[in-house]
């Protein structure tokens, strides 16, 4: 009777221990990393929105199309070109027509004011001059300019597209880095606990041993216990940081940032033909292929359009010191233009095969894609389905393990059970609460990949 006194004493601390501790209560790893942020996953969102650097160069992406529809603008609008020169000739060159008809008027008997109004010197070429122009050409008949314009508009529409796809991608990949922050959060606690069972257990083997009730055998095992959870944790720990260093690297800058999750709670699902549907409505991936197909269609109409002929209208302007040929020193020119290239060599024929090719490689790529988003709905879908049960699984391993550990402890106290029984025990209870932690987590990654998958918004 009084030996199994001292071992119910001495085994106190330990059933004490058994209990997981409240994680409601002030926990480190709970509070905001050192140096580091703690976020809603809300506001983590939209600060990725605002600082992420991929989504920030895919933006650029989209200026740089709207850049090309500028440039497709072009040849549809008037071009106005300024000129000046400062000339200087080695000779000068002039035919003296004034000298001509100033001695025909001195001829005797020459009727007077017949050379009325004749002109002066004519200066074929002034030793020096100085001249001035402005041209204006207006387009008014380019038909596959239109074309080449639509296309470039659909680039628009398809960039934006891409860009929307890029914005859901990455904020999907923050939410799944979130989730996995949070699941290494988990793995913390756990550990943590395990510390505390090993460190309580191996201070009770301690105590017994010097009580004289148990071998060194059994304090040495719960030593090595203790060690080999304190190791655990150090790991756990780095995880940690790693995982929550990634998000911060999501969100712009290299700082540890903590999202704030609660456990995932398994979402209704629909049918998959409804899912499919709606991806199929609402995937931004589908409407920049949709435009990429239009826009190889009017590149196909331009390319046809290029055998037309095209029509302008131009004027120019222009002013010298020096008088012209006509003894003025400004004028003017009008002209209407038609150019129509007969023979090129075969390079618009070559350039119309070219986008027809183009044309059926969009609509193949508008089938695959339609192919490959409704297999990802599928295996999200699936995948969501494996994680429920894994949940399922995991939380009654869990519970399983809790009364393993807490019977061991129990046996190990009355002095039927061994230290090895004990060390078994709680290394499963702290194996099944870090693979609870594990499945919790898969599930509220697979939530959001179905998510994704449908072309809902995180």
């Amino acid at each position: 009777l009084a030996r199994l006194l001292v071992v119910a004493a001495l085994a106190a601390p330990a059933a004490r221990a058994a209990p997981a501790p409240d994680r409601a209560a002030a926990d480190p790893v709970a509070l905001a990393p050192e140096g580091g942020r703690t976020l809603s996953l809300a506001d983590a969102l939209t600060e990725l929105d605002a600082q992420n650097l991929t989504l920030a160069q895919v933006r650029r992406r989209a200026d740089e199309a709207r850049a090309l529809v500028t440039m497709a603008t072009a040849p549809l609008l008037p071009t106005l070109a300024v000129t000046g020169s400062l000339i200087r000739n080695s000779d000068e060159a002039k035919a003296r027509l004034g000298t001509i008809f100033d001695a025909l008027a001195k001829v005797p008997g020459f009727p007077a004011g017949a050379l009325a109004g004749a002109p002066g010197d004519l200066i074929i070429q002034p030793l020096q001059q100085v001249t001035g122009a402005a041209s204006l050409r207006v387009p008014l008949i380019v038909p596959d300019a239109w074309f080449t314009l639509a296309a470039a508009r659909q680039g628009i529409e398809a960039a934006a597209a891409l860009t929307e796809a890029t914005r859901r991608q990455l904020r999907a990949g923050l939410a799944q880095a979130a989730w996995s922050g949070w699941a290494a959060e988990e793995v913390v606690r756990a550990t943590e606990r395990g510390v505390e069972i090993a460190a309580d257990h191996a201070a009770t083997t301690e105590r017994e041993l010097k009580a004289g009730i148990r071998d060194p055998l059994a304090s040495l095992a719960a030593q090595t216990e203790l060690v080999r959870r304190k190791n655990d944790l150090v790991l756990a720990r780095a995880a940690l940081a790693r995982a929550r260093l990634q998000i911060g690297v999501l969100l712009g800058r290299p700082e540890l940032v903590r999202v704030l999750l609660a456990a995932p709670e398994p979402a209704a699902l629909a049918e998959p033909g409804a899912l499919i549907d709606e991806a199929l409505a609402s995937r931004p991936e589908l409407k920049a292929q949709g435009a990429q197909l239009r826009a190889a269609g009017k590149q196909l109409e331009a390319a046809r359009w290029k055998v037309a002929p095209q029509v302008s209208a131009s004027g120019s302007a222009f002013a010298s010191d020096v008088p012209y040929p006509t003894g003025k020193t400004e004028g003017y020119r009008l002209s209407a233009d038609l150019t129509w290239v007969l023979f090129d060599g075969g390079y618009r024929y070559g350039l119309r095969r070219q986008a027809a090719a183009q044309l059926d490689e969009a609509r193949l790529g508008d089938q695959a894609q339609r192919l490959d988003i409704a297999r990802e709905v599928q295996d999200a879908l699936r995948d969501v389905g494996v994680a429920r049960e894994g949940v399922g699984l995991a939380e009654q391993q869990h519970r399983l393990a809790d009364d393993a550990a807490a019977t061991a402890r129990r046996s190990f106290a009355a002095g039927v059970a061994s230290a090895l029984d004990v060390r078994d025990a709680n290394d499963r209870q702290y194996q099944a609460d870090v693979a609870l932690a594990g499945a919790r987590a898969r599930l509220g990654a697979a939530q959001v990949a179905l998510g994704k998958a449908v072309g809902r918004d995180p």
